[in-house]
């Protein structure tokens, strides 16, 4: 995380960027190179010592050719409790992500966002390598940046959009929490 609403039992991503790196016979530098970020940082991502920020994780996992949820130690079961989510490190701002689908998921991955005063996903728009991605307000306010536009979003209010078009989110308030849950289909393998 890289300010903000600390987050408990952060969930260690680290290990398994690394193996999955190995598996691969990729090194270091050449995911790096492809992510484009310096050696030092990525070494230290999986270390756990520094956390990427959405966009960076994004790249990473595409690179990697897996799933931000394969990262992300969780119960196979169909159901997750509200004590058992699994805090998920995307980066951004102020916020606090939890991977609500379990690790076995393929077809769809379920992110609840929870977004301080202020909160974002970060200034730097990204894309996902995912077929499609749905937004639910459950609580407050979200302005999704949507290539150029901006599109806020009331409690009750949804929104779907092809996740590769560059985008990004924000709590549209500078004073009350907001909660959206995020699902993504991940591209048919």
């Amino acid at each position: 995380m890289t300010s903000g609403t600390q987050r408990p039992s952060t969930a260690r991503i680290g290990d398994a960027l690394r193996n999955r790196r190995r598996e691969l016979d990729l090194t270091l530098q050449a995911v790096a190179d492809g992510v484009e970020v310096s050696k030092g940082f990525l070494s230290e991502v999986e270390r756990d010592k520094a956390s990427p920020s959405v966009a960076t994780l994004v790249r990473l996992c595409d690179i990697l050719g897996i799933t931000i949820g394969s990262l992300f130690q969780h119960d196979n079961t169909a159901v997750v409790r509200v004590d058992a989510r699994t805090p998920a490190v995307l980066g951004g701002t102020d916020l606090s992500d939890f991977l609500l689908s379990p690790k076995s998921a393929v077809r769809t991955q379920a992110i609840l966002s929870i977004m301080a005063p202020g909160g974002t996903g970060g200034d730097k728009l990204y894309s996902w390598r995912s077929e499609e991605e749905f937004v639910f307000v459950v609580e407050g306010s979200v302005t999704v940046l949507l290539e150029g536009e901006e599109f806020v979003l009331l409690e009750g209010d949804a929104m779907t959009f092809d996740p590769r078009r560059l985008h990004t989110f924000r709590n549209s308030s500078a004073t009350k929490q907001a909660q959206a849950l995020f699902i993504l289909s991940p591209p048919s393998v």
